[in-house]
Formats: C-alpha cells, structure tokens, sequence
C-alpha cells in the first residue's frame, strides 16, 4: 500500500484532501502533514513517502522550492494549486502529476493511480529535472512550427485563435485568416502551448483566451472569438472557463 504526506498550508485543505484521500482512495496511507517548505522538507525526510501531496504557494516560498531544495527525489508528487493556469504548461511537459483544487475525487483518483505505479528512482528524477527546466522557460516567447506535406509555417502562439481536432489532424486558425492542418493530434500541441494563454474548453477544440469575445451560456455554450469563430465549451470545463474569464 503506498505511502502519503500532505504539504498545504491551509488547515482546511489538508482536512478535506485527507478526507477525499480516506473516501475515494483509501489504498493510499496518510503519514504524516506539513504546512510549509521548512516542516514539508522534515516531513519529507521523517516518514519517506511514495507519494507526496505538494502545494505550490506556501507563506515560505513554493512547492517548486521545495523540490529544489531535496538532494534526491525519490517519490512521487502530486502538486495542487488552486490556479488553473500556474505553471500547468510545466507540468504537462514533465508528465508530473497536478490537481487543481477544488479537488475533484475522479481526477484525484487518476492522479493517484498514476503515481503509485512503480517507477525507478531514475524516472522521478528525469521528471523534476525536466519540470524545473520548463519552470525555467516559461516567461521565453515561443513560436510553433506547423509542418505540413507542402510547407513548413512558423507562427508567434499570440497569432493562433484556436485549435480544433479531427481525429489525428488538427487546423489552426490564425490572425490573418489563415487555417493550416496538420497531421498531429490535439493533445501534442496542448503540452506546446503556453497554459497561461490557451485553455481547452472541450475536447476537440483550444481557445486563445486573447482573442475570446464572448462567452453564449445559452443554445450550447458557445465561445465566441475573433474572425467570428465559435468553439464549444463541456459541461466538465463549464466552471473553470467560468474562473478564467472572471480573471481576464
């Protein structure tokens, strides 16, 4: 049975992740808490866990600080934050695990299953080098390279007004009216782009939060973006657009 502590400053949080922890995944033993990255470096240290639960803001600095901080990572972590777009781009790259709170049980379920699957103590490590690596690049511009049978198109990510998917392709729309198709799915391009700009409303489609217009709660939920395109929102994504747009 895997092994846990929960790093999270708030009382209260810790009180409900250990709760969902007991209710949905109780294969999952709760050592021990901590409430910054001094007492989670100590609790890290005293009980060895295979999993850690890592918030990411904490009075004394970052879960990130954390991780830095640890001669070796030999577990592995769990980060929640309740930003839906902090740093999600860097964990995506890393394939490190992260829940965005208010925790939902299914998706902890998913997070939990994942990390408790046995990977070498090389594998971690690999995984918070390249996560701190991308930590590192977020502020850098990014192009993107859209290579297709008949050319290769470099385009800025602020150029791109969505992305919709067709199975294995996926077109994007650009600024200057442009639509170019390319033979990758959906989900290579999300791990490219910038999460702190793009926001997948719906399983086929991601919105530049730069080019949203309007947001039509009525006949279908429906974006509406510039150059009068139009992308679905699922009722999954409904409350977190609901956040985003809040905070534009």
């Amino acid at each position: 049975m895997p092994t846990s502590v929960i790093i999270e400053d708030e009382p209260s949080a810790r009180e409900t992740l250990r709760n969902l922890l007991s209710q949905h995944c109780p294969q999952v033993t709760v050592k021990g808490e901590a409430h910054n990255v001094e007492s989670g470096i100590d609790c890290i240290n005293r009980c060895r866990p295979d999993i850690v639960f890592l918030d990411i803001e904490m009075p004394d600095g970052t879960g990130f600080d954390l991780i830095t901080k640890l001669p070796s990572v030999d577990f592995n972590v769990i980060f929640t934050t309740a930003h839906s777009s902090y740093a999600i781009q860097a964990f995506r790259y890393s394939a490190t695990h992260y829940l965005l709170k208010p925790i939902i049980p299914d998706e902890l379920k998913e997070a939990v299953d994942k990390a408790s699957e046995k990977l070498h103590a090389k594998e971690i490590a690999e995984q918070m080098r390249k996560l701190i690596y991308s930590l590192s690049d977020l502020n850098k511009p990014d192009n993107l390279v859209l290579s297709t049978i008949s050319s290769i198109t470099v385009v800025r990510q602020s150029e791109i007004i969505m992305c919709r998917s067709d199975r294995n392709y996926t077109t994007f729309f650009l600024e200057d009216g442009n639509e170019i198709t390319v033979s990758k799915t959906l989900k290579e391009y999300e791990t490219l782009l910038s999460a702190k700009n793009f926001f997948r409303p719906h399983r086929q489609y991601i919105v530049n939060v730069n080019h949203i217009k309007s947001f039509q709660r009525s006949n279908g939920k429906m974006i509406k973006l510039t150059r009068d395109l139009e992308a679905p929102v699922s009722m999954r994504k409904y409350d977190q657009l609901m956040e985003l747009l809040m905070h534009l």
